[in-house]
């Protein structure tokens, strides 16, 4: 297939298995640079100081709960004594009883030392009055949906009660972006973000349903999901890839059918470092490449460390509510240059009529994410040999195209 993104070679599970021992071998062997102090030798000092400790330990407790690290292992134990340490210390204590904007990220880091075994209760009684007292007005019905349901999670998974003016979850959930049928040929990436971190904790990262008041808006979504990861598997974003591949496993209901996430594993395991880590979006190798020492260590960590974790995080999803799961075969994904899509159109138009039936279902399952690529790019050339592909395999009246047919007839009026 011209413009094809290389061939995926191993199974899906092989491909998840390969990404998540290697993203914890570079975790374990980092494990250091999650300190604060650590990081600001040499990276910039961040507004909420643990942030990356803090997704340590929350990939920590999934790691735990689906039984791939045991809570005695150097990972745990090492990632709980630094969560210690940064919680003891003078500056976080002063951060929590400030009850600011940072206040829900105090508030999760205490919880999650309590559910791992390592309980603070002075911290938890002040983080309950402060909850109490809606410091930082975070529960307030002007602030936004995803920030009131990041602090209900962080609340009802640490035991904490709620401000009286918070609402249940379900009720939360249901009022967010993932509910609301978003327009994916549209969605900007702080909006995407917003959904893949909506689907995180409205399912506590695949360990429950999610409940959008039926079955309908649900499998919405999955589609919705599964566009995205298509999107960005052709894009080659590493960060959002595993995202929405934690996505895809969290929403995941019975055998898989769809060979995309395959894809989407392969590309993870062929851009990951021998390492083990993920890039991340600023990560440069040539950077990297003048830098030695603790600076190319710092510099690696900095740029490496959220995709790797992110990484981890889906593929212990995955491996939690492992289910079968196509092979990847037949066509791929083309990568998102313009020229690779117009060349896949292009091949799919001239011979669609001919095809095999397994090879126009695989091209038809690619169709969505490439017009979302040329909405977003705004390509009206790009768009509308899609859309000549989608009409050779029979989809030019499903919705999507439709309402990419109308952008582009709008575009061009």
């Amino acid at each position: 297939m011209s413009g094809a993104r290389p061939a995926a070679s191993l199974t899906e599970d092989e491909a998840a298995d390969q990404v998540l021992a290697g993203a914890l071998r570079w975790i374990e062997d980092r494990l250091e640079w999650f300190a604060p102090e650590r990081w600001e030798e040499f990276l910039p000092r961040r507004p909420f100081r643990p942030g990356p400790l803090l997704e340590l330990l929350g990939l920590v407790r999934v790691l735990a709960r689906a039984g791939v690290l045991a809570r005695d292992a150097p990972l745990a134990t090492g990632a709980l004594d630094l969560a210690e340490r940064a919680a003891s210390d003078a500056s976080f204590t002063r951060g929590l009883r400030a009850g600011d904007a940072f206040f829900p990220y105090h508030l999760n880091l205490i919880a999650l030392l309590e559910l791992l075994g390592r309980p603070r209760a002075e911290s938890r009684a002040a983080c309950q009055a402060l909850l109490a007292a809606d410091a930082g007005a975070h529960a307030q019905p002007y602030k936004p949906v995803l920030n009131r349901i990041e602090l209900r999670y962080f609340a009802d998974r640490g035991g904490f009660t709620a401000p009286a003016c918070l609402p249940e979850a379900r009720a939360l959930h249901r009022e967010s972006i993932a509910a609301l049928d978003p327009d994916v040929l549209q969605l900007s990436e702080s909006e995407t973000y917003a959904l893949t971190h909506v689907v995180f904790y409205a399912t506590d990262f695949g360990h429950r349903p999610l409940d959008l008041g039926g079955p309908e808006p649900t499998a919405r979504l999955r589609e919705t999901v599964r566009v995205l990861l298509g999107v960005h598997l052709a894009r080659g974003s590493l960060d959002l890839l595993a995202e929405m591949l934690l996505c895809e496993a969290a929403l995941g209901e019975g055998p898989g059918t769809d060979p995309l996430p395959a894809e989407g594993w392969n590309a993870l395991a062929r851009a990951a470092r021998p390492d083990g880590a993920v890039p991340g979006p600023v990560h440069r190798p040539e950077v990297l490449a003048g830098l030695q020492g603790d600076k190319a260590t710092a510099y690696l960590f900095g740029t490496c460390y959220h995709t790797t974790t992110a990484a981890a995080l889906a593929a212990t999803v995955r491996r939690d509510r492992r289910r079968p799961a196509p092979s990847p075969s037949g066509p791929l994904m083309p990568s998102a240059d313009p020229a690779h899509v117009r060349a896949w159109a292009r091949e799919v138009t001239t011979t669609a009529a001919t095809a095999p039936t397994a090879v126009r279902a695989a091209w038809a399952g690619r169709i969505d994410p490439l017009l979302v690529l040329g909405v977003q790019s705004h390509d009206p050339d790009v768009l509308a040999e899609v859309l000549q592909a989608a009409e050779q395999l029979g989809r030019s009246d499903h919705p999507l195209p439709r309402r990419a047919a109308a952008l582009l007839a709008a575009w061009t009026a």
